[in-house]
């Protein structure tokens, strides 16, 4: 809470303990947190009943189904469907896929961007098959990932076969997508951080006498560190819609985009529902961690002079 709303907090305190009438700022406060609260309760449960009310009226499950009957494919989470298996053990699936890419994507990226911001000639030399390579869809280099690692798995990339564990389910070739699709924003950002460093931060550290390492750790990354934040927010977001789109393509054989699709040509729509509103669901879960972490490690940006 910021620190006037926190004063205005304790003066309304006071007080209401000596026994003056309330009212003022904080009032005022107090009704527009109510009223946002209200929002989040009252504009879902409209939206509900209008639908339950729309897809009655229709009476026409295939296309548009009942309120009732998506809330029940979310509340068995277990339930197997088709050969696929449950909606829960292909939402983790997707998941396991996309933490993989993503962390390859993030260290990766992470690194390069850090090193061609700050040598020179690595920049010189990479900046042009970054630019070229960086305007395609991720989804473009789906044929050349099932072209190179055709149907390998994690286990046997490290040469164990089929070990009848999930990892079988991770597919070399999503997971090279998902890295592409989230490499890119994470290097561009990362770079950008980098080359945007004030001048007088280093300039100020080596006056003080301060070595290229300590000028690394103490002014480059920290003073960079809300661009790569921004950028790792955004990969993810953009790893966790590539694979989405990858396991709606032919090939596929698993994770919730796969069961969307299959759900689809078998005309479940309360399946395909149930798998958007988790989609969505998890994507703003996604984007709303990367928030609080961003805002935990960058306290101070914004602040400086």
């Amino acid at each position: 809470m910021p620190r006037g709303v926190q004063e205005h907090k304790k003066l309304w305190r006071l007080s209401r303990w000596l026994g003056c009438p309330s009212g003022g700022y904080f009032s005022e406060l107090r009704a527009s947190q109510t009223g946002s609260y209200l929002g989040w309760i009252i504009m879902p449960v409209i939206l509900l009943v209008v639908w339950q009310f729309a897809a009655v009226w229709l009476n026409q499950p295939w296309i548009f189904p009942p309120v009732t009957l998506v809330i029940d494919q979310l509340v068995h989470p277990l339930r197997e469907h088709y050969a696929s298996g449950s909606i829960l053990s292909n939402t983790f699936i997707s998941l396991l896929r996309v933490l993989l890419g993503f962390l390859l994507a993030a260290l990766t990226g992470v690194s390069l961007g850090i090193a061609m911001g700050s040598i020179r000639f690595v920049r010189g030399g990479l900046e042009p098959i970054v630019e070229v390579l960086r305007p395609l869809c991720p989804i473009a280099w789906l044929p050349f990932a099932i072209a190179v690692f055709k149907r390998g798995t994690l286990p046997q990339l490290f040469g164990l076969g089929y070990t009848r564990t999930v990892f079988d389910q991770v597919q070399l070739g999503m997971v090279f997508v998902i890295f592409v699709g989230g490499f890119f924003p994470i290097l561009t950002n990362t770079l950008d951080g980098v080359t945007g460093v004030r001048r007088n931060y280093l300039l100020l550290a080596q006056a003080l006498g301060a070595k290229r390492r300590r000028v690394f750790w103490h002014v480059y990354l920290p003073a960079s560190m809300p661009m790569i934040l921004t950028g790792l927010r955004q990969g993810l977001g953009l790893c966790w819609f590539v694979i989405i789109a990858a396991e709606m393509l032919p090939g596929a054989e698993s994770g919730i985009g796969y069961l969307l699709i299959y759900a689809s040509d078998n005309a479940a729509m309360d399946i395909v529902i149930a798998a958007m509103l988790i989609v969505g669901s998890i994507g703003a879960l996604l984007s709303l961690m990367m928030r609080r972490i961003m805002s935990g490690l960058v306290r101070w940006h914004g602040k400086e002079i």
